[in-house]
């Protein structure tokens, strides 16, 4: 008969290891082709009908992008529901294996980071306000801006801003243009913000600002693909989620005041651009040349 302790053990390794494979949507024919087992086993494992050898328990923590310690006790357990949004025809399930790693990574991230607040006993504290669906994107960056009193200055730290208010925040590089940004809010970790590594510093702050809105406005867990022409989006919550972004980075009577004063014409030069962009506001030219052309201060179309 099977003692206390090693029960507890059998059945989290099961739960643990049901919920990695899931999370990267991998069957268990999948799985078992990957480390050369048969599904059966894979299934087994699962139902904590019998237990993985060591190495197989190492393959498997590589196939997963977990660590082995993952499966060895009970940990939160992620949003069932990812909605991938931005690109035409995609989806979590065709997503490149690359880039679904990063996804348990990310996890990985959060689970630590809130084991070493549990260690220190010593909780973050959750300061973010919360939307209604109703409300105006634009007002709302506005209440952000006024919470955080900087008028209709630029707002390069955004990033520590929001680690003040209790947001997880990670980069991790994704293989190609997978997705831009990650984002949910969790029961245990609270809201937390998963950036693409590989993205230029304008273009992550934007895609923070975004991922940003997706959890002031409670929109689930959101993975997204954010395109260079935001024109691209006109509508749904991707169209939400950048029109705060806009207002919230580039405030109209900042960036109107910015533009007259440097005496710019409705056709700058690149290197204008550049210098408004990174230097001043902190996001790409792609993202101020449409906020410009929103405000009719350059010619439709000129950075695209």
């Amino acid at each position: 008969m099977t003692n206390g302790p090693e029960s507890k053990e059998s059945i989290i390794i099961g739960v643990q290891l049901e919920k990695a494979r899931k999370l990267l949507q991998l069957t268990p024919e999948e799985v078992a082709r990957a480390i050369n087992v048969n599904a059966q086993d894979v299934i087994d494992w699962e139902r904590e009908q019998s237990k993985p050898e060591l190495k197989q328990l190492e393959d498997l923590a590589e196939l997963y992008g977990r660590e082995i310690d993952y499966f060895l006790r009970e940990t939160p357990v992620l949003p069932g529901k990812i909605e991938f949004r931005g690109k035409h025809g995609q989806s979590l399930r065709n997503l490149s294996k690359e880039a679904k790693i990063v996804l348990a990574r990310f996890d990985e991230l959060c689970r630590t980071a809130l084991e070493f607040e549990k260690l220190l006993n010593k909780r973050r504290e959750i300061k973010l306000p919360h939307f209604k669906e109703s409300d105006d994107p634009p007002m709302s960056a506005q209440s952000l801006r006024k919470k955080f009193d900087i008028g209709n200055k630029p707002l390069p730290d955004l990033r520590d801003r929001l680690e003040n208010e209790g947001v997880y925040i990670f980069e991790l590089p994704v293989s190609g243009d997978a997705f831009s940004g990650f984002s949910f809010l969790h029961s245990e970790y609270g809201p937390c913000v998963l950036l693409n590594a590989g993205e230029p510093k304008g273009r992550k702050n934007f895609t923070l600002a975004h991922e940003l809105a997706h959890l002031l406005y409670n929109h689930g867990s959101s993975l997204c693909y954010i395109p260079s022409n935001l024109s691209e989006v006109h509508r749904g919550l991707e169209y939400k989620a950048n029109r705060l972004a806009i207002e919230l980075l580039l405030p109209k009577s900042g960036v109107i005041e910015d533009f007259a004063k440097k005496g710019l014409s409705r056709m700058p030069q690149e290197k204008e651009l550049a210098q408004m962009a990174y230097y001043e506001w902190s996001v790409s030219i792609q993202a101020l040349g449409y906020r410009l052309e929103n405000l009719d201060l350059i010619k439709k179309g000129y950075t695209d």
